[in-house]
């Protein structure tokens, strides 16, 4: 037996739950690609597999959700927001809201931000119905006002996670990533399936 020649096309779980969210209109592939900072070629197979999990189909306006995707991703956004465009220090960032998060420590989840391209990470949480750092209560607000004036749509007790990166990319799958990290145990199995 022959074998293909040529890498194989890699993505992680953090890639697959990117595209997911993104889809909520119509993409092209080289737009995916752009937004991911992914190869053509990876980009592909990432949505050959979906479209094999009946989670996404394609038409000449590009790549869009089925009923199952739409699903998927809701069951997602349960878990977490949609990233929020945010600017620390300069630096592209995205605020991302984690609906009941276990309990965890900010400084692991900074440092798996930063494993992940991040240049630095917030990990906050909603107290009193206020977005504050959680070593001193400090709220966000007087800190970082128009990233508090963005992100509005918490709860009591939520984690509020702001990743920023050299490129916007990078800070949307730095981001996406803490998230996952915080709510792996409640990915839906469609997602996981992506990746097997």
């Amino acid at each position: 037996m022959e074998r293909k020649r040529g890498a194989y096309p890699e993505y992680s779980i953090e890639d697959a739950i990117a595209v997911i969210i993104l889809l909520k209109e119509p993409l092209g592939r080289k737009q995916i690609a752009e937004k991911l900072e992914l190869g053509e070629g990876t980009v592909r197979t990432l949505l050959k597999k979906l479209a094999k999990l009946g989670m996404i189909d394609s038409k000449q306006r590009g790549h869009f959700l089925t009923e199952k995707g739409k699903r998927v991703r809701e069951n997602l956004l349960e878990l977490f927001s949609e990233p929020i465009g945010v600017s620390v220090d300069g630096y592209p960032a995205i605020g991302i809201v984690v609906r009941k998060p276990p309990s965890f420590k900010s400084i692991e989840l900074r440092d798996e931000a930063i494993r992940f391209d991040a240049k630095g990470a917030m990990i906050l949480i909603v107290k009193n119905g206020e977005i504050v750092f959680p070593e001193d209560l400090r709220p966000l607000r007087d800190m970082y006002p128009d990233i508090a004036r963005k992100i509005v749509d918490y709860d009591e007790g939520d984690a509020v996670v702001i990743t920023w990166a050299d490129t916007p990319p990078k800070a949307f799958k730095s981001a996406i990533h803490v998230a996952y990290v915080m709510k792996k145990d409640e990915i839906p199995g469609e997602v996981m399936e992506v990746v097997r």
